[in-house]
């Protein structure tokens, strides 16, 4: 399993928050370009003090599917 979490900074402090969830690191990415356009400046993109990213859960990750 994939998790995509978004992390931002709000008056210097750090927060994290969980997306989605995905069986496959593909359709994270894909998840992680749509938040960009959403929340982002887009094309995988984030604003300064923002960033996503796709975490693998699994010892053995499947990259493929």
């Amino acid at each position: 399993m994939w998790v995509l979490v978004f992390i931002y900074f709000y008056d210097a402090v750090p927060y994290i928050e969980q997306v989605s969830a995905h069986d496959n690191m593909i359709r994270c990415f894909q998840a992680r370009e749509a938040l960009a356009e959403d929340v982002g400046k887009g094309a995988g993109y984030f604003q300064p003090g923002q960033q996503a990213i796709c975490i693998g859960m699994n010892e053995s990750t499947d990259t493929q599917g």
